[in-house]
């Protein structure tokens, strides 16, 4: 089978955060199917048992509007009580400087997992360049930086710092991550940046009220913000900051941004001629929900030779009243959302996957950790040739970031 380029998946978000794992990839922890913030899904044994090839390891920094206004007020006092100064560091913790010890994190786990790897079993390798990618060996899993939400290069303007000053600053660390390694951004996540307004990333679910099955949102430990502003307002940088990400020579994903922003990405995109990536979403066609990607969406980002990676979450490719009492198996919905894509531009080259693994979403019942990827091929062989396959897996992912990446 071919292997798999996952567009978005976040080792280092439990790795920098969860104390008990030291930079390390060799990890006994949970990885089962329920949902759980302490799991660890891209442990190495996970790993080496999957077609996991290339992964595009999206460094997350929890933001401090998230740490003291999204957790809910009993969530914040378990925290205050559980872990003190752990929760204090995440009030407090200057985002960009997070980021750098994330990226850290990242480099030391290769280093301190490939130390523990014997035989013909597989290994890391820290890649910086898409010309590091067309050198990997067989058993090598090349791990690649990647940035979820631009709050990570600062919140704004500092105490007596103007926005012409904070800009300049922001240039200068997009140029530092671009020598780094850092192959793409995504501009939105779950609260409010100045970059680019984001969606409510709160996830709706089915709940009985009245003994009917409504629709209902997930907050009962924390809430999402949907930003209030749009792109081009005066006080923020949404359209200077998407032209230097792409003229440093790096990709944007559209996924978290509102669906106005979307399309004014598209816009810069195509001006400057390279493709869009939306990492981890769903479609329209099935949820109506504004972080999915419409109809429109969908041929504009073909047409722009970029990438749709499929998440792996039934949250978002289904409709909260059908999931009532399902049975959490994804694969079928996974394949659905292919077919409508195929059948609507007419080929898959903008088909991909992003398993969103490790992140706060909850997985499918049926492909819950890597080693599980394979079945994903095995249920795609029925609807697609070896070639479609190959292309989604990681032929799609590849053509991009040689594109995108430079």
């Amino acid at each position: 089978m071919p292997g798999l380029l996952d567009l978005h998946v976040h080792p280092s978000l439990k790795m920098y955060y969860l104390p008990f794992l030291k930079a390390n990839f060799h990890a006994p922890v949970y990885s089962g199917g329920h949902w759980n913030p302490l799991s660890f899904r891209t442990r190495y044994k996970n790993l080496n048992e999957s077609p996991v090839k290339v992964m595009l390891s999206a460094h997350y920094v929890i933001e401090q509007g998230f740490v003291g206004k999204g957790l809910k007020w009993f969530a914040r006092g378990v925290a205050w009580g559980a872990a003190p100064s752990f929760y204090g560091k995440l009030r407090l913790s200057d985002p960009y400087k997070s980021l750098l010890k994330m990226m850290d994190t990242l480099e030391k786990a290769e280093k301190n997992t490939n130390r523990w790897v014997f035989g013909n079993n597989k290994k890391f390798k820290m890649v910086t360049s898409f010309d590091g990618l067309k050198d990997l060996e067989d058993h090598e899993i090349a791990l690649v930086h990647a940035i979820e939400g631009s709050h990570a290069l600062g919140y704004g303007p500092e105490k007596d710092q103007s926005l012409e000053d904070f800009w300049t600053q922001t240039e200068q660390r997009l140029d530092y991550i671009k020598n780094r390694g850092v192959c793409m951004i995504t501009l939105g996540h779950f609260w409010n940046n100045m970059f680019c307004p984001q969606t409510d990333g709160t996830e709706s679910i089915p709940k009985k009220v009245n003994g009917k099955i409504v629709a209902g949102r997930d907050d009962a430990l924390f809430q999402m913000k949907r930003a209030n502003w749009r792109w081009g307002d005066a006080d923020h940088l949404a359209d200077e900051f998407s032209r230097a990400v792409l003229e440093k020579g790096m990709l944007i994903d559209v996924a978290h941004a509102q669906e106005h922003a979307r399309q004014k990405i598209y816009d810069i995109c195509e001006e400057y001629k390279r493709p869009v990536v939306a990492s981890h979403n769903g479609l329209q066609h099935f949820f109506n929900h504004e972080y999915n990607l419409s109809d429109a969406e969908i041929k504009r980002i073909h047409s722009l030779g970029g990438i749709i990676g499929l998440i792996l979450s039934k949250r978002l490719l289904v409709p909260p009243i059908r999931r009532y009492k399902d049975d959490g198996n994804g694969i079928p919905t996974l394949i659905e959302n292919m077919l409508y894509i195929k059948d609507l531009v007419g080929d898959v080259n903008s088909i991909g996957i992003g398993t969103d693994f490790d992140g706060l979403t909850h997985p499918f019942k049926d492909c819950f950790k890597p080693s599980h990827l394979p079945r994903i091929s095995d249920a795609m062989s029925k609807h697609f040739s070896d070639e479609e396959i190959e292309k989604v897996f990681i032929g799609n992912g590849m053509r991009v970031l040689e594109k995108g990446w430079l």
